[in-house]
C-alpha cells in the first residue's frame, strides 16, 4: 500500500493540471480520492476488501409463509432479506391458511353412505359418508391445515365429494340400474332405454302384490322374476 504524493486532502484527492490560462482540478486517477495507493490490488476483490459470491445457506422456514413472500431473517451473524418461492402441490389447493382438496367416492358410497380416507397435511383424515351425499359436497376438518403466520392455530382443510360414474358396467350393474331407474319417481325428464309406460307397469304391479317388499326386493324381482 502507497499513500499518495498529494496529502493536503484526506478525503478527496485531486491532482492539478495546467492547461494554458486554465487550471483543472480532478480526482487523483491512481487512489481515487482515498490518499492510498495499492500496487498489488487483491485479484478477487480488485482491492476493494470484499467480493459477492452465491452460496448456499440453510435457513428456518417460519410457518404459513406464502409464495412470494420476503421476511428478514438473521443468517450467520447478518440479517438478510430472503424471498420464498413455494412450490405448487398437484393435489393440494391453498387459500390462505386453509387447504382444499377433491375426494372421488363411488355411487353406492354416496347413496349408501360410509368411509373414505383422505390425504393430510399432516396425516390422514377419516371421512364419514352420510347417506344420500351430493356430488360436490364440503366437508371441513377443523384446525388441518395450514399453520398461521401469526404462529396462533391453524387453517382448516375443506374436502370437495366428486361421485365417480362408472363408464363400463357389466350386465348385472347394468340390468340393477336399469331395473332401479324402472322403479325410480319423479324423474326429471327421461332415461334412455326406459319408457314411461314401462314405469308405471312395474309400478302397478307393485301395488298389486300386497305383500310389503324393500326397494332391494323390488329391483331383484325385476332382475330374477
Amino acid at each position: 500500500m502507497e499513500e499518495s504524493e498529494d496529502k493536503s486532502e484526506i478525503i478527496r484527492i485531486e491532482e492539478t493540471v495546467s492547461s494554458g490560462p486554465f487550471i483543472i482540478k480532478q480526482t487523483c486517477r491512481k487512489c481515487h480520492g482515498t490518499g492510498m495507493f495499492n500496487k498489488y490490488p487483491c485479484l478477487q476483490c480488485g482491492g476493494k476488501g470484499s467480493t459477492v459470491q452465491r452460496k448456499a445457506i440453510l435457513v428456518n422456514v417460519p410457518p404459513g409463509v406464502e409464495d412470494g413472500q420476503t421476511a428478514r431473517m438473521q443468517v450467520n451473524n447478518q440479517e438478510m432479506l430472503i424471498t420464498f418461492r413455494v412450490l405448487e402441490s398437484k393435489y393440494f389447493r391453498r387459500d390462505g391458511s386453509d387447504v382444499h382438496t377433491d375426494a372421488i367416492i363411488s355411487i353406492s358410497q354416496a347413496v349408501l353412505g360410509g368411509d373414505a380416507k383422505i390425504q393430510g397435511l399432516k396425516e390422514d383424515l377419516e371421512l364419514k359418508i352420510p347417506p344420500g351425499t351430493q356430488s360436490h359436497k364440503v366437508f371441513r376438518f377443523s384446525g388441518k391445515g395450514i399453520k398461521r403466520s401469526s404462529g396462533f392455530g391453524h387453517g382448516d382443510h375443506y374436502v370437495h365429494i366428486k361421485i365417480d360414474i362408472p363408464q363400463n358396467l357389466s350386465g348385472v350393474q347394468y340390468d340393477l340400474i336399469k331395473a332401479y331407474a324402472e322403479l325410480e319417481k319423479n324423474t326429471p325428464g327421461s332415461i334412455q332405454g326406459i319408457s314411461s309406460s314401462k314405469k308405471k307397469t312395474v309400478e302397478f304391479a307393485g301395488k298389486e302384490k300386497k305383500e310389503k317388499k324393500g326397494i332391494l326386493e323390488k329391483i331383484k324381482s325385476v332382475i330374477f322374476g
